[in-house]
């Protein structure tokens, strides 16, 4: 006969199961590990015979970065070194923009097990435009440090796949106190989710949408009744606020890009469509069949966010390949890297090493991570570059960025420098240091 269980035994078995699955999450603030405080921006800092990635420009060796606050002063060989200024050794070290996660969960899920720790979508109606991923974001979420110090400073925070409209994404750095402090823009775009997902979430439970027609069918009403708002709207100022409309008014308006989630051709083409229909700012996310219609996307300048999985996991997903980002590159698609993760948010960097593998050259992968991103989300005058004006976002590794083998040895967000400390480092820190005497649990 099986045992009953209690309530409390089964919330701990779920808070167990979910520690173990996100490599313990929670567990920096069990142990007391220390996520590395920052170096507040203030003085110069010069960052000196350092090899430094541009992107938006040549490589250069032997150069100089001066940091003067929050803003990049300088970068060159010949730059001289402003009198009190710190000095950081940069010898044996690559300096690079911050890596982007152009499409994540991070901020709105913690441990994808344990209810209490994950925000990322409302289930009740497919159609939620009114929602605003900076609302839910975990400021002190254990994941942060981790993707920070793996150079991934800016992310893209999305609510989840299973609302036909479900919400509004968040373009975020991966440091700051506040909501305000670490957006880059609290409305980075309206996400639209087509094919599986929304089939999957209502029609399950026996709830239209249960057909692509019926996800379609959605969509189409509610920009219909987006537009016929703004119409309103703008002939007489005294028509009320609709929350749940005012965001899809924006979209039709071209003041907010549309994130569309799609996978099979179909799906893709029916973006397009409702694209032309209704003149949006189309952005493709997933898009595991883009290379089949890498020249219409070119043609229509539409950037392709694709995720770092390249491997079919679903019925819809059965034309992704690790080829993808090359076939677009070569297209002239522009193209950005999303993990469409969190735990395994970190891995961004290694996987796009396999697109590297597949034919997408290295200056293109490194640009995919960094400027190409920042130009999709409009944010390329701050970040994505080295270069004399932008925001002091970047990270120091010894090895090449895009290598495995490759460690950030340290970190600054807007000329704000942090150690890349984690979780993991603290769990290193207190169990394996002792026993192995001289280890390092931080790279050098």
């Amino acid at each position: 006969m099986a045992c009953p269980i209690r309530v409390k035994d089964r919330f701990l078995g779920s808070l167990a199961a979910g520690l173990l699955l996100s490599g313990g999450a929670l567990y920096g603030q069990v142990v007391g590990g220390k996520v590395g405080g920052p170096r507040v921006a203030g003085h110069d800092l010069a960052i000196r015979n350092v090899e430094i990635l541009t992107v938006s420009g040549a490589r250069i060796s032997h150069g100089t970065i001066i940091l003067r606050g929050e803003r990049i002063a300088a970068v060159g060989t010949s730059v001289a070194v402003p009198s009190g200024a710190e000095v950081v050794d940069g010898s044996g070290l690559t300096a690079c923009p911050g890596f982007f996660d152009a499409f994540s969960g991070l901020g709105l899920t913690e441990i994808a097990n344990v209810p209490a720790s994950n925000d990322s979508q409302e289930t009740a109606d497919p159609i939620t435009p009114q929602l605003r991923a900076s609302d839910s974001y975990f400021l002190d979420s254990e994941l942060l440090p981790v993707v920070r110090a793996a150079g991934i400073l800016a992310v893209l925070s999305a609510p989840g796949p299973g609302a036909v409209i479900a919400g509004q994404a968040a373009l975020m750095r991966t440091a700051g106190g506040t909501v305000e402090e670490a957006g880059l823009q609290e409305v980075a775009g309206l996400l639209v989710n087509l094919g599986e997902p929304p089939k999957r979430a209502f029609g399950e439970r026996g709830k239209a949408p249960q057909t692509r027609m019926g996800i379609a069918a959605l969509l189409r009403q509610t920009l219909m009744q987006g537009r016929e708002y703004a119409a309103k709207r703008a002939a007489d100022a005294k028509v009320p606020v609709d929350a749940r409309l005012e965001p899809v008014a924006a979209a039709l308006a071209g003041r907010v890009r549309v994130l569309v989630r799609a996978h099979r051709r179909d799906d893709i083409l029916t973006a397009l469509r409702f694209a032309d229909e209704f003149g949006l700012k189309l952005v493709l996310v997933g898009g595991s069949d883009a290379p089949r219609l890498a020249g219409e996307l070119a043609k229509r300048s539409v950037p392709v966010i694709l995720w770092i999985d390249q491997q079919p996991d679903t019925p819809e997903t059965a034309g992704a390949s690790y080829d993808a980002a090359a076939v677009l590159q070569r297209a002239g698609v522009r193209v950005a890297f999303g993990s469409n993760e969190t735990t395994l948010s970190r891995q961004l960097v290694a996987n796009v090493g396999l697109a590297v593998g597949y034919g997408l050259p290295y200056d293109e992968a490194l640009k995919a991570l960094t400027l190409s991103a920042a130009q999709i989300f409009g944010v390329d005058d701050r970040l994505g570059s080295l270069e004399v004006g932008k925001e002091a976002t970047l990270f120091l590794s010894r090895g090449d960025p895009l290598q495995v083998t490759s460690r950030v040895v340290s970190v600054f967000v807007r000329g704000a420098r942090y150690e890349p400390r984690s979780y993991q480092t603290a769990l290193c820190e207190q169990y394996i240091a002792p026993r192995k005497g001289a280890i390092s649990c931080l790279p050098k």
